[in-house]
């Protein structure tokens, strides 16, 4: 199985890694769409949880490798891995996210900036790694400036019940103990043409990772819109915090992106990793880039 798909934005040569899998609850991933509607797009196992992938963008950029999102890692418990269905051992490195870099042609040092969209565990895991069971984690990507919302940062400091178990401070702060983060605040555009969009409402400050070059878009959704089973308005995570802001940013984000005709990627979605948006008049639906309406 090739862990990489390549394509192009202008000029700029993108690869999507497949940095492995895991298997949350369908209902929480769904939120208040009942089950006969989102089972028929992706089923669940006798643990109702679906199937996400792991999904990470790597972003030949002229002025140094830039590296979305980093996966789940390998520091947790094998309690933890059984109930978040953790797959993702690598045999080129702690995890598959580096078996995928390998495959792409890069290794771990290569990587200049790793842009972070929020620092929920699987999305900011493979910001560090264990190089044995119960060492100390240290810095994934030893060359790389760590870039993520200033506030995101102060929030994943403060959590409570609701927030402390998709926070986990070995993903982040030794990342601050090395001084390796470049917080930004609002938006910004980290490289020419690596634009960091605040996109708020699974967390406060989430951000989506839009890439601009020869008239071509490509943007990295994170968890705004996890899957393509997602893009309807109202089908919304229950991870979500603020799902009424969620509502708002993705209804925003799709007609820009459906009027710029932007590739989109899918972050969580278990098989459709890249495609565009169309909308049926109410609200929006995958369009696969083998069709007319999804280019190619």
């Amino acid at each position: 199985m090739t862990l990489v798909t390549t394509f192009r934005v202008g000029t700029v040569t993108c690869h999507a890694l497949e940095g492995g899998r895991l298997w949350l609850d369908g209902g929480a991933m769904f939120g208040v769409v009942p089950k006969p509607l989102w089972e028929k797009r992706i089923a669940p196992d006798e643990r109702n949880r679906i199937p996400l992938g792991l999904r990470c963008l790597l972003v030949e950029h002229e002025d140094g490798l830039v590296l979305v999102d980093t996966g789940v890692g390998n520091k947790e418990s094998a309690k933890f891995r059984d109930i978040y269905g953790v797959e993702n051992p690598g045999t080129r490195g702690p995890t598959q996210l580096e078996d995928a870099l390998a495959e792409a042609g890069f290794v771990a040092s290569d990587v200049r900036y790793v842009i972070n969209t929020h620092l929920h565990f699987d999305h900011a895991g493979g910001n560090t790694f264990v190089a044995t069971e119960g060492g100390e984690p240290q810095v994934a990507f030893p060359n790389a400036a760590y870039v993520v919302q200033q506030a995101e940062l102060a929030f994943a400091a403060r959590t409570n019940e609701r927030t402390a178990a998709n926070y986990l401070p070995l993903n982040f702060a030794p990342i601050a103990a090395a001084d390796r983060w470049r917080p930004v605040s609002g938006e910004a555009e980290l490289l020419p043409g690596i634009h960091l969009l605040p996109t708020p409402g699974h967390t406060p400050d989430h951000q989506s990772v839009l890439v601009t070059s020869g008239g071509e878009s490509a943007c990295f959704l994170g968890d705004l819109v996890p899957t393509a089973a997602h893009l309807p308005l109202p089908w919304i995570m229950g991870y979500d915090l603020e799902p009424l802001v969620t509502l708002e940013t993705k209804r925003e984000l799709l007609a820009r992106a459906e009027a710029e005709d932007w590739l989109l990627v899918f972050e969580h979605d278990p098989e459709r990793g890249l495609g565009r948006v169309v909308s049926d008049g109410k609200s929006y639906r995958f369009a696969p880039l083998d069709t007319p309406e999804g280019g190619g």
